[in-house]
């Protein structure tokens, strides 16, 4: 004999379920405010601590300081992400699964079947960038085949600027070669190509003269620049080298502005920089 269909039964079940759902909402939402509320407290308190970084005299113990608390921030929300996943989980009925696995596969296996293997590799990567200091934020870097300053590191990415502004997003684990320009100096090298018929030791001691002027400039240069000499002999010129210490970073405007010295002290002296020249020669006869 089949049971009696019951419209109160229907009803308190549909009561039921729409109680648990609530009560599933409400919690979860809890959850999401809570951890959300966390990120933004370590988000502020690093962003303050950032801030210090900055203004500290010591610019290498700043940059490191700056660079700790960027994957400090970003390690922050993955574990605290990963907790709010784990509790909802737990919320919406999947407790016994979650703890099955924790106990018999451990934390460490959850983590691997629920990232991809690269993302591993980019936060592993991540961590020996930290420990390692290759480069930290505020460094000016070559990362692979991208040139510009390092804006900020997390778990997985790193963020550079070019000069044009954009923003190029490298994953950790992709970083096969790495050049930081942030040191004590960098090298600024300039060429100077002079005539063949120009007297070479003259042409030394004039470009010399111009160094020890430029040499004043203690506010980008950590050295003396100095004329190392003849470097090359090209089909229409010959080649003085000349290089100098600059603070990091300054060396292309040193660059430009020896350049622009050069060439004034050489108009100067009567001296032309050699460039090459087009000879066009036309035949005006008449072979009509």
């Amino acid at each position: 004999m089949t049971d009696e269909f019951s419209w109160e039964q229907v009803w308190q079940q549909l009561k039921g379920d729409t109680v648990d759902l609530i009560v599933n909402i409400i919690v979860i939402a809890i959850i999401l405010l809570i951890a959300n509320f966390i990120i933004n407290r370590i988000s502020k308190h690093t962003s303050r601590l950032m801030e210090k970084g900055k203004a500290m005299d010591d610019v290498e113990k700043g940059k490191e300081l700056v660079s700790a608390m960027t994957i400090i921030r970003s390690i922050s929300r993955y574990v605290i992400y990963f907790i709010a996943i784990i509790l909802i989980l737990n919320q919406i009925g999947y407790a016994d699964s979650v703890n099955n696995i924790l106990v018999t596969a451990g934390i460490g296996s959850l983590v691997i079947s629920l990232a991809a293997q690269s993302t591993l590799q980019d936060m592993l990567a991540g961590l020996l960038v930290l420990f390692d200091k290759q480069y930290q934020v505020g460094d000016f870097v070559t990362i692979n085949d991208y040139t510009g300053t390092v804006t900020a590191i997390s778990m997985r990415l790193t963020y550079i600027t070019n000069y044009e502004g954009k923003r190029i997003i490298i994953p950790n684990g992709q970083i096969k070669t790495v050049i930081n320009y942030g040191n004590k100096f960098t090298l600024a090298k300039v060429v100077v190509p002079t005539p063949y018929e120009a007297d070479s030791r003259r042409m030394i001691e004039i470009l010399q003269e111009v160094m020890d002027e430029y040499a004043a400039n203690t506010d980008v240069l950590v050295e003396k620049p100095n004329v190392l000499g003849i470097t090359a002999y090209n089909s229409s010129s010959v080649d003085i080298t000349i290089i100098a210490k600059t603070k990091p970073l300054k060396h292309w405007s040193v660059e430009r502005e020896l350049r622009l010295l050069i060439k004034e002290r050489l108009e100067k002296e009567g001296i032309s920089i050699p460039y090459q020249h087009i000879e066009i020669i036309t035949n005006n006869e008449d072979h009509a």
